[in-house]
Parts: structure tokens; sequence; C-alpha cells
């Protein structure tokens, strides 16, 4: 049983500063395959998300230490389903604190939104944010194979999938 407590709430401008370091980081790049942001394009990003209508909310732990951000994108009530993203601090990796934060924006999805279904892309060498997925009831739906070139070699991406029914 996982102990760990967060609080989710609006994420501010303040804390581009943070984002922005962690974007950057080695392990985030490689698993979400992206070239590393300037300050700027972190900004513009995040403006660019906010105009998309994303439902971004910052993760604080008990401490109330800033420690990552979970996010709805391509929210597309018409049809019920969203994608869902989430990137913690590197000091925050592995510490239990994904699966509450996860639980808490599905259950905003599902609850608040009521959204039908949540989905998310990941890659297939991410075995720890895949984990995380299972363990909150997300199911792989799909495979794209040799999806995804990083590190000298193509790696597939899995397509997963929580829908309200199995939330509930």
């Amino acid at each position: 049983m996982n102990d760990k407590q967060v609080t989710l709430h609006a994420f501010e401008t303040d804390y581009m500063k943070e984002l922005h370091h962690w974007l950057n980081d080695s392990v985030s790049i490689s698993m979400v395959g992206r070239t590393p942001l300037t300050y700027e394009q972190t900004v513009k990003h995040v403006e660019e998300k906010r105009q998309d209508g994303d439902l971004l909310l910052a993760i604080k732990n008990e401490e109330k230490r800033l420690i990552g951000w979970v996010f709805l994108q391509n929210i597309e009530l018409e049809h019920g389903r969203a994608s869902i993203g989430i990137l913690l601090a590197p000091e925050a990796r592995g510490q239990g604190y994904g699966e509450p934060a996860m639980k808490q924006m599905l259950d905003i999805g599902f609850k608040q939104l009521r959204l039908n279904k949540i989905y998310l892309t990941t890659r297939g060498v991410n075995e720890q944010a895949i984990s995380l997925y299972k363990k909150v009831g997300f199911s792989v739906e799909g495979k794209l194979r040799k999806h995804a070139f990083f590190e000298g070699e193509f790696h597939d991406t899995y397509i997963m999938g929580i829908l309200a029914s199995e939330w509930d």
C-alpha cells in the first residue's frame, strides 16, 4: 500500500523554472523523446497547452514542495476522452508519488469532467511508467512497433487506456 500523499493545484507561472529543469533532465528527454528546450521554449510550451484548454496541475508532496506536474490534454468532451501525462522531478521519481497523483487526476477526469476514457502513449522501454500505469488501472490497447528512435535504436510505443467503468 502506497502511503505517499500529494496535493494537486493549478500550475502557476512561478513554477516554470522547475518545469524547465525537469523537462531537460536526461532521463525525461530519453523517455519522452524530445530535444532539450530553452527556458523561452518551456514558457511557450506551457502557454500553448493553456491555450489548447489543457488542464495543468502542479503536484506537491507532504512538505508542500513542488515535485511535478500532471495534465489532461486533447480534451474532447464531445467524445468523452482526454490524454493524460505526468512528469516528476528527478529527485521525486521512484518514490511513490506518481500513483496518488495519477489517481487524483483520473478522479478529476472521470468524476468532474465526466470523461468516458483517459489514454496515453509511452515508450516500451519506460518500464517504470508502464508499471505505474498498470497499477492505477490502465490496459495496453495497442503497440506501435519500432515507432520511436533514440539512443541509436528503434523502440516500441504503447497505447494505454482506462475507461470510466473500470475506474469506479
